[in-house]
């Protein structure tokens, strides 16, 4: 008796410092304890890889130096993630920085840039306030991006064609062979971006539908990634865009530095943990999945969603519903930052999409302003 209390104390010793020693899976709360269940910004309620927070904790001590080799060590790996060279890269924090660096580039009076009228407004907004014009089409009927409508739209005046894949708010994606024949038709003189910030979260994922390839053979190509959505990493600020190295050049003259060591070190590990990265795929995909059988069953309209957010029509104004779910204490977000129609969207709201329980709080608070239960 006493031989096997000593080996079912010991399994449990060998079982607690296996549970302590391991890399848990992990998923921070934001430092604001407001009670909110935040559902409005696109964050990554899954969190990022704990393989990252391991290095990170262990490289917090080296913070009195720059440690630019942190940095060096991300751009190596992201080309050869994007199969690229190391001179086709540019780090930034966030991939924020590489839109506003290209708005301020390319924005002057006279040149316009192209995109939809219901898109991340981000990139056009600063190339507005910078001199330049806004040329927007309609969506598709689909409310993905109409591109023959967009090649309609260029003209002698065009410096930009501005993309979102997929599209922000409304969660739609292109036909990537669609898309690539579009992007090698735009005259070789427009700079085509496509930000690919939710690309990996679709259902196919991002080697189906990146266009980043392009960029070896169109010049006036640049691709837009961020670690903030689906490597969950919003407040660390890592991303970077992939581009010729002479539209690159262009970008520098505003460029304002790369993220921090702790950042680099973060995507680093990110792009490694390629599990972690499917991992998170398959979570976003069952809890859109989930939202959308219970809008069917709400009889609820909503766009066909392929991001980390569902654009959905209640029948009711968003300004409405945006109010009455924050008195419940759920936030969500409309269409923050993005390009507005002309009628403000109407009754078309966006929702991020956390955990399921998170998911299921909205949708019970949904039905009783609808009045659907």
């Amino acid at each position: 008796m006493t031989a096997s209390f000593t080996r079912k104390r010991s399994a449990h010793l060998v079982l607690g410092l296996a549970l302590v020693c391991a890399p848990l899976a992990h998923a921070g709360k934001p430092t604001l304890d407001d009670g909110n269940v935040r559902i409005s910004s696109n964050e990554n309620a899954f969190g990022f890889t704990p393989k990252a927070l391991e290095r990170m904790r262990d490289a917090l001590d080296s913070g009195n130096y720059y440690n630019g080799n942190e940095v060096a060590e991300m751009v190596r790996l992201c080309a050869a993630y994007e199969g690229v060279k190391e001179e086709f890269i540019l780090p930034t924090a966030g991939s924020g920085p590489v839109l506003m660096m290209t708005a301020w580039s390319y924005a002057k009076p006279g040149k316009n840039v192209v995109t939809t009228e219901t898109g991340y407004g981000q990139l056009t907004r600063a190339f507005a306030d910078h001199g330049g014009d806004v040329i927007t089409v309609p969506l598709a009927e689909n409310m993905g991006y109409d591109l023959k409508a967009l090649g309609r739209a260029i003209s002698e005046n065009t410096a930009i064609v501005y993309i979102c894949n997929p599209n922000n708010p409304t969660g739609v994606i292109a036909d990537p062979a669609e898309l690539r024949r579009f992007i090698m038709a735009v005259p070789p003189s427009v700079l085509v971006f496509v930000d690919e910030a939710y690309l990996e979260l679709s259902d196919t994922g991002l080697q189906a539908n990146t266009m980043a390839p392009l960029v070896k053979v169109r010049k006036n190509l640049i691709i837009s990634r961020t670690f903030s959505k689906a490597h969950g990493m919003a407040g660390l600020r890592a991303g970077y865009g992939v581009a010729h190295p002479e539209v690159l050049a262009n970008l520098r003259k505003f460029y304002a530095g790369g993220p921090s060591y702790l950042a680099a070190i973060a995507a680093q590990e990110a792009i490694k943990d390629k599990a972690h990265m499917e991992a998170n795929r398959q979570k976003y995909k069952e809890v859109r999945d989930y939202v959308c059988s219970q809008f069917d069953r709400m009889g609820i309209k909503y766009a066909s969603p392929q991001g980390a957010f569902i654009y959905f029509n209640a029948g009711m104004k968003r300004n409405q519903i945006v109010t009455k779910l924050r008195d419940a204490k759920i936030v969500i977000g409309g269409v923050r930052g993005g390009v507005e129609s002309p009628d403000g969207g109407g009754d078309w709201t966006r929702v991020s999409l956390g955990t399921r329980e998170e998911m299921d709080m909205f949708l019970t608070e949904l039905s009783k302003i609808l009045g659907k239960t």
